[in-house]
């Protein structure tokens, strides 16, 4: 596998160069190093598709997301650079549907996030049986974040300026939660009849990227 993404012939090679993830683009190629998270420890992953995240309320879509693939228990994996002040870093998250996060965290505390007249932050805890076979979670999260989202169905460096929506994208409520030590969150969409998704997101440092390679 390892030759197929990176001894090609000099008659092949890309002319685009490729220093930082953030640059990262559909047919991609990127190998992470050792990790604690076997999900991406020492694995290899094409760049299947690019999407988009405005946090901003329009102010442009700051968050350039990148599709993975699935994890081997079938989750969706996307990959970001994250920012927030204090230097980049890789933010890795897996996508969970309902039993698994039941499984995972105090969803009581957890659906707190969504009560229309709640006016405090929400603190939820991970299930410590949990967190013995789950490297992702933290032992509590506080919500740091709720806002209007965009979710953008295409790589944001493709879509033409303009102040209207696009046909390929679409409002939600995001509501995130942030562990102490601001190395793992919980993020969660809400959209338009009610289908939530969430993910556990781990931050990592850029480090971790062992190698990257453009797709042909």
């Amino acid at each position: 596998m390892f030759k197929k993404f990176f001894e090609r012939d000099k008659k092949d090679s890309p002319s685009r160069s490729l220093d930082h993830p953030r640059d990262l683009q559909k047919g991609d190629a990127i190998i992470i190093g050792f990790d604690e998270h076997p999900e991406i420890s020492n694995a290899e992953f094409l760049v299947e598709n690019v999407t988009g995240l405005d946090l901003s309320a329009k102010s442009g879509f700051e968050r350039r997301i990148f599709h993975l693939g699935q994890t081997k228990d079938n989750r969706p994996l996307l990959l970001w650079v994250h920012n927030e002040g204090n230097g980049e870093q890789l933010a890795f998250a897996y996508g969970a549907n309902q039993p698994h996060v039941e499984d995972m965290i105090d969803v009581d505390q957890f659906a707190e996030l969504f009560a229309s007249d709640r006016d405090y932050l929400v603190d939820v805890e991970s299930n410590k049986q949990a967190r013995k076979d789950n490297a992702w979670l933290a032992k509590s999260y506080t919500q740091d974040q709720a806002r209007e989202v965009y979710w953008l169905d295409k790589d944001p460096r493709d879509l033409k300026s303009t102040n209207s929506m696009s046909d390929h994208e679409q409002s939600c409520d995001y509501f995130r939660l942030t562990s102490k030590d601001r190395k793992a969150a919980i993020e969660a969409f809400v959209f338009d009849g009610g289908r939530t998704d969430v993910y556990f997101v781990k931050y990592l440092p850029l480090y971790k990227v062992e190698e990257m390679s453009p797709g042909a």
